[in-house]
């Protein structure tokens, strides 16, 4: 799909909770909450920014899970849809989500331990956006980015869903930089049950189970989002499981 068509549509399903819903539960199997989850155990500190809170499950998910949490969202519709998830929830308030813009944050500097953001749009490869987060991050604080995820073609729906998935983002969105255009790798480690290879992280059973983390280093993913020059230090995490993968990229203000 053209990029200009891509835009379009994604603009197109952003102004609609009703297809936004959809798009993001039917063509990903069911997976998107749990890959939005996977934010939770990596959350640092006390108080959370969201950028581009979308319907606002998330932001549900951590006020719930005790955090004090407040969201910029560009969008009215998603500023109205995601005030209604907090209300159907009973968490937060109206106040908690803010119409804005992710290049200009109105809140002091200093003012968050964690800035999250996931599966944002291109705002995020923006120098301005990044700049931003750094600003209101407290020393020790972190910028999290659920940049993507990939579906692997495992089972009767999910190669359909693949290639759908390459279709709207493009094959190297799927793909990244294998050499070979095929998921067999991920497919024959996730039927494998042989031990997990060097450079896991952790198990994590919090967001799903028999996933696992792997710290990347020197990443395909996240490369263009402007971490360094803005002063925080990269960090790139893999989450996998047999059904699909993620990829997190982390920046650390010292």
């Amino acid at each position: 799909m053209m990029p200009t068509l891509r835009k379009t549509l994604f603009e197109t399903l952003y102004k609609n909770k009703y297809l936004y819903r959809f798009a993001s539960t039917v063509p990903f199997a069911g997976q998107w909450r749990v890959w939005q989850r996977l934010v939770l155990p990596r959350l640092r500190g006390k108080d959370v920014l969201e950028l581009g809170c979308g319907l606002g499950d998330l932001l549900a998910d951590m006020l719930a899970a005790g955090y004090t949490c407040r969201a910029v969202e560009y969008s009215p519709q998603m500023v109205a849809a995601a005030r209604e998830t907090l209300q159907r929830r009973k968490v937060g308030m109206s106040a908690t989500v803010i119409l804005g813009s992710a290049q200009g944050l109105p809140f002091s500097d200093a003012s968050f331990d964690t800035v999250v953001s996931a599966f944002p749009s291109e705002y995020i490869y923006e120098s301005d956006t990044i700049a931003e987060a750094a600003r209101v991050l407290r020393p020790g604080g972190q910028l999290i980015v659920i940049e993507g995820a990939n579906l692997l073609p495992v089972g009767f729906l999910q190669p359909l869903l693949v290639l759908m998935q390459m279709f709207v983002y493009g094959s190297s969105a799927v793909f990244g930089p294998r050499k070979e255009r095929n998921l067999d790798d991920e497919v024959a480690r996730s039927r494998s049950k042989a031990p997990f290879e060097p450079g896991v992280l952790h198990i994590d059973h919090d967001t799903g189970t028999g996933t696992t983390t792997d710290e990347v280093a020197d990443a395909w993913f996240g490369q263009h989002i402007p971490l360094e020059q803005n002063g925080l230090r990269r960090r790139s995490e893999r989450v996998r499981s047999w059904r699909w993968e993620v990829y997190i990229t982390i920046g650390e203000k010292f």
